[in-house]
Parts: structure tokens; sequence; C-alpha cells
């Protein structure tokens, strides 16, 4: 059973190995390789007490078995009044508990996070190969609205990525 509750400055340290872990899979849906990633648990635990004040921006944990098994971080695009009702999402799930309702749920209470803090459009990127992701995101009623062609370079090869949306 897992439950979902926002992140707190005290999960820094977990949350930095979770990235660690999530580069170092093979064929990850991340651009993000292991050499890059650098963010100490001290940058993420600032980014964390940050959020807290933050209304704005949020970030949500997975918890499963007693460890942080996904997150997902949602935070408007600009302040500037043309665009300040547009958030956009970013989200991982630990590769043994992808399939299991990790997504449905950080999704689920990102999506009532946005909703009371007055956002009406969700936007988020995801590699155009990754369609279990694809298939969650549509099902919470977020639609693709374009490709950004060879936007990921994985070694030789170019992968295209979706652009997709949900409407309040």
């Amino acid at each position: 059973m897992i439950s979902v509750r926002a992140a707190k400055p005290s999960d820094a340290a977990a949350l930095v190995a979770h990235l660690k872990e999530l580069a170092a899979e093979p064929g990850i849906n991340i651009p993000l390789a292991p050499d890059e990633v650098t963010l100490t648990v001290a940058d993420e635990r600032e980014i964390l007490e940050d959020l807290e004040d933050n209304d704005r921006a949020a970030m949500f944990v997975a918890v499963g078995d007693g460890a942080i098994v996904g997150e997902l971080t949602v935070k408007g695009i600009s302040p500037r009044r043309a665009v300040k009702h547009v958030a956009t999402l970013g989200m991982s799930v630990k590769q043994t508990w992808r399939g299991r309702g990790v997504g449905l749920a950080l999704m689920n209470a990102a999506i009532e996070w946005a909703r009371a803090a007055g956002f009406t459009r969700l936007e988020l990127n995801v590699y155009a190969r990754n369609a279990p992701a694809i298939r969650l995101y549509q099902r919470c009623g977020f639609a693709i609205e374009g490709t950004r062609k060879r936007f990921i370079r994985e070694g030789d090869t170019y992968l295209d990525d979706l652009v997709m949306a949900r409407l309040e």
C-alpha cells in the first residue's frame, strides 16, 4: 500500500538517492545521465524548505513499505498575468513500483493541489516511447498537443518527446 504526502526537508537524502537510482537505470525515460546528478542533500533540503512557503509550487512523495517510491513536482511557469494559470509537472517512480498505482496517486494529489492553487492548465513532457506513462497521463485527462522531434539524444540516437496538457 502507498500513501502520498507533501515532501518535507527531512526527505532530502531519500530524494537525492531516488534521483541517483533513476539516472542509473538502463533505458530510463528521463534526460539525465548518472554523472549529471550533482544535486547534494543540502541543495535538496534547501529546495524543499523553499517549497514550504511557496503557493505556486509543490512536491509530493509516494511512500511504500516505509520508503519513498515516487515523487512529483508541480510548479507555476511564471508569475506573469498572461501565463500565471499554467503549471508544469515532472514525475518519477521507482522501477519496482511502476504499474502499481503510484503514478496515479501522485497525479491525483498534484491535480487536486493545482486546482486549489488556481491553475487551469497543467503541462508535462514525456518521451514518445514511454507508452505506460502516456496512458496514465491520458487517464488523468491530459491530451497530446505536440511532438518535439529528435528532442532527446541518447548516445547516437535521437528520440521524440511529447507535449501534453490538461485543461480545467
